[in-house]
């Protein structure tokens, strides 16, 4: 069921909508806290270059550069989070991880931004004009990751307390 809902939110990158708000930074944590470690970082990242690659090639019509292969360590570095998050699940705990997770995927992609764009000097100001030019794809990755964090922790903690409750009838 974890993979489902993992796949599910990578797929989601498909509908139209405004950029960077998106299930994903909340899927890539509840599978950090849920995957089977040795498949949490290595799943959803292998959908999410497939899914870059498909979105480049066949929706945006642009070439797929090296630095955004390091999008994906941002994507790897959310599951971290997640495996932080993993053994001390609460609704702080992930608040603080919804905020951490897009946060270390900004300074992670926009720095690669910097670095191999060509559309920014390589020098500090271009660092930070870099940075200051990406705030509000930010602002987005932040509101979605608490939103679906939310959705998914809050709708798996549900369906976990109905299972425990049947198996306690069964019984």
């Amino acid at each position: 069921m974890v993979y489902l809902i993992v796949a599910l939110a990578i797929a989601a990158r498909f509908i139209p909508g405004a950029a960077n708000f998106s299930p994903v930074y909340a899927a890539l944590l509840f599978g950090g806290v849920y995957l089977k470690k040795r498949d949490s970082i290595w799943f959803p990242v292998v959908l999410l270059a497939a899914s870059d690659i498909l979105l480049n090639t066949l929706v945006y019509n642009t070439p797929f550069e090296w630095s955004q292969t390091i999008n994906w360590v941002g994507f790897a570095a959310i599951v971290v989070v997640g495996w932080w998050l993993a053994k001390r699940v609460s609704v702080r705990n992930v608040v603080a991880a919804s905020i951490a997770g897009p946060t270390v995927f900004f300074l992670i992609s926009n720095f690669a931004v910097w670095l191999g764009s060509g559309m920014y000097p390589p020098t500090l100001g271009g660092l930070e004009a870099c940075f200051a030019a990406a705030v509000p794809f930010y602002g987005n990755s932040l509101a979605s990751g608490v939103l679906f964090s939310g959705i998914l922790f809050g709708a798996y903690q549900v369906y976990l307390k109905k299972a425990e409750r049947r198996q306690l009838a069964v019984q």
